[in-house]
């Protein structure tokens, strides 16, 4: 649902959403050039040619221009793509949705929202999906490839240190300086996306031909933080807005992403549990603890041997080194539906690299899924460009050796952040902060073991916007709820989405057991791809 990963050349760093707030907001003059523009007409066609599922065929997909700067509204121009599923029946409303990221593609969102049965809400609402600036088959952000020895980020000697701090302003200047005349990076921000959302709205028509007046809002992770900045801006447009996963919006990226770690190792913690139980099937060790030192036993055989080598079904190689398998595990504890397919992943893992007849085993696993390549580019120029990184690098180099020490599955691997080396833009679009009273409503959903959004993170976005309601999910760790079969959870949305019913307080859901291998769980293990963490990194760095 978000940004999964993002890799330098020399370490991987799991940052997830957290957005830096904006101070101050924009003349009174030029609070809405979209206003300046003529509005254009939507020429709606089908997305798919042939649909990978029946159900998917009246997915519609459109292309609107925007501005490629919205402080100059009859400037250069850029491609917004969007995707619409009509209501069934009469719409009563249009509903916008977010996958997180920031920069995650979002045209195909819509059928998660198929897939999961929400057909009161499929029957009732147009619903949007949208890849915001920078992704999908939006105009692409984008970075120079970057090539760069492999560097293990828990090696703190001065001279690696030293290294380690290089690598990542060459990765922010690739980023920076990437020469896409097209979308340069200064213009790939939350304060640009928010404009680009109410262009949309502007264009916009109900399938029965009623100008959009307002928008609802399914955002999730990132998605959060974008609709919080929404809302902000255009109260008057905002409908009802739901928050899954969530980013405290009030706060800055630095400060949710150096929540994250602590929270990933409780989550892996978890993982290593439920592992242990079915201890005879992955043999990963009988204890949390004996699961967690299998981990580190394989991480330091790769280490040791620099890296091993691994061929997908379709006979590509791939380098996999010791930060791999950090991304690896971190990727694929954002839902118990992963646990089986990862223990698989960790057992095979196990065997090419401690067991005695590693070197004749065949080290194959599932063909690698190619995303779309502007995720991560767009991911890192809205973390870098919205928030002053607020460390000097050497001191980030300090925190990220002491957080590491306590959660070592990703906190060294922060010190590769490319924002502790970003030179922000002046002169930058602004929006004003999403806190306080009198703000348009909103209703927060929050599992209370989520490792990308920890739950203390909606606990203080709740407090200081003062007109919302927290969804708590508890017993549960995983990042998404809605539209996921958590019964309380989707009946709560779907009433607030739908007919318009705001919990009068702050509400408690149980979430949903983990899995127990075999039957689906087995089938999904079987399409599992351990290779998926990889994808950036065979873009960014040699093989």
């Amino acid at each position: 649902m978000r940004r999964r990963a993002l890799v330098t050349a020399t370490v991987t760093m799991l940052s997830l959403v957290a957005f830096a707030p904006a101070s101050s907001a924009l003349p009174a003059e030029s609070s809405d050039p979209a206003q300046r523009i003529a509005i254009k007409d939507i020429r709606w066609e089908p997305c798919f040619e042939q649909p990978p599922a029946p159900e998917y065929a009246r997915l519609e997909c459109a292309t609107l221009k925007a501005p490629l700067d919205w402080k100059k509204p009859n400037g250069k121009k850029i491609n917004l793509h969007i995707s619409r599923l009509k209501a069934l029946q009469q719409a009563k409303g249009v509903v916008f949705t977010n996958p997180g990221g920031p920069g995650g593609a979002g045209w195909s969102t819509p059928l998660m929202l198929v897939d999961g049965q929400r057909n009161r809400l499929l029957d009732s609402m147009d619903v949007i999906g949208i890849d915001v600036r920078g992704t999908g088959y939006s105009t692409q952000a984008s970075c120079k490839r970057v090539y760069g020895p492999y560097l293990d980020p828990r090696n703190r000697s001065a001279a690696n240190t030293k290294r380690l701090l290089k690598e990542a302003k060459k990765f922010a200047k690739a980023c920076q300086n990437s020469g896409n005349k097209r979308l340069p990076s200064k213009y790939v921000t939350t304060a640009q996306t928010v404009y680009d959302l109410e262009w949309i709205r502007r264009n916009l028509k109900t399938s029965d031909n009623r100008k959009v007046n307002k928008i609802h809002w399914i955002g999730y992770s990132a998605g959060t933080w974008l609709g919080a900045y929404y809302a902000r801006k255009w109260p008057k447009h905002t409908g009802r807005f739901v928050l899954d996963s969530v980013v405290d919006f009030t706060s800055s990226w630095r400060v949710s992403d150096d929540s994250q770690p602590k929270a990933f190792q409780k989550r892996f913690g978890t993982f290593a549990r439920w592992a242990a139980e079915y201890n005879a099937l992955y043999g990963l060790g009988t204890s949390q603890k004996a699961v967690v030192n299998r981990y580190e036993r394989i991480r330091k055989a790769i280490a040791r041997s620099g890296r091993i080598r691994i061929t997908d079904s379709n006979g590509t190689s791939v380098n996999f080194y010791a930060t791999d398998l950090d991304n690896l595990i971190g990727q694929n504890i954002y839902s118990k539906n992963d646990f089986v397919p990862l223990a698989q992943t960790l057992d095979f893992l196990s065997m090419v690299t401690l067991e005695a007849q590693a070197r004749s085993r065949s080290k194959r696993l599932p063909a690698a899924f190619d995303p779309d390549a502007g995720e991560t580019p767009t991911y890192i120029n809205i973390t870098c460009n919205d928030t002053a990184f607020g460390r000097k690098p050497a001191q980030h180099a300090a925190w990220t050796k002491k957080n590491g020490a306590r959660y070592p599955l990703l906190g060294y691997g922060q010190i590769g952040n490319p924002c502790s080396q970003w030179k922000r833009p002046s002169g930058q679009l602004k929006l004003p902060r999403p806190a306080g009273r009198g703000l348009p409503k909103l209703l927060l959903v929050q599992s209370v073991g989520d490792p990308a959004t920890p739950y203390g993170e909606a606990i203080r976005a709740h407090k200081r916007y003062k007109n919302s309601r927290l969804v708590t999910v508890r017993n549960e760790g995983d990042h998404a709820i809605y539209g996921r079969g958590n019964a309380c959870v989707d009946n709560t949305v779907d009433k607030y989405l739908i007919d318009g019913v705001y919990p009068k307080g702050d509400k408690s859901c149980q979430g949903l057991p983990l899995p127990v291998p075999g039957g689906a769980d087995a089938r999904a293990a079987r399409q599992f791809d351990p290779l998926r963490s990889l994808e950036e990194l065979s873009k960014l760095t040699k093989n």
